[in-house]
């Protein structure tokens, strides 16, 4: 699934219904978010909002990823390169750290950027 979430958010940022389905088929309806800036939204209304704010500055992006169980949740570190619509390129390094409901969606994500 986590992975899954990566492939598509490659693809979000060109792809409506990418976007659409990162949000209908991996998030809770009480989910809450953690940004790499430390913002935190709740509800899959904020969530979906974080979501096409954060693709919409973005044109293209490919991302690796690697996931694992750390404790009691799943973790994905990951690597991105990516072009901003300002035509800037960027890459960055970090983890998203997860815990999923008894239905199997995301209940949380922390996201972090490494230095």
């Amino acid at each position: 699934m986590i992975n899954q979430y990566f492939k598509l958010s490659d693809q979000a940022s060109s792809d409506q219904e990418a976007l659409n389905s990162i949000i209908k088929l991996f998030f809770a309806n009480d989910s809450t978010v953690r940004s790499a800036t430390g913002d935190t939204c709740t509800g899959i209304i904020n969530i979906r909002h974080f979501f096409q704010a954060f693709f919409e500055r973005n044109e293209q992006l490919k991302h690796l990823c690697r996931v694992f169980v750390k404790g009691n949740k799943y973790q994905a570190e990951w690597a991105v390169s990516g072009r901003k619509k300002t035509g800037k390129l960027f890459a960055l390094h970090g983890y998203d750290t997860y815990t999923f409901n008894s239905k199997g969606q995301i209940q949380t994500l922390w996201v972090e950027i490494s230095e």
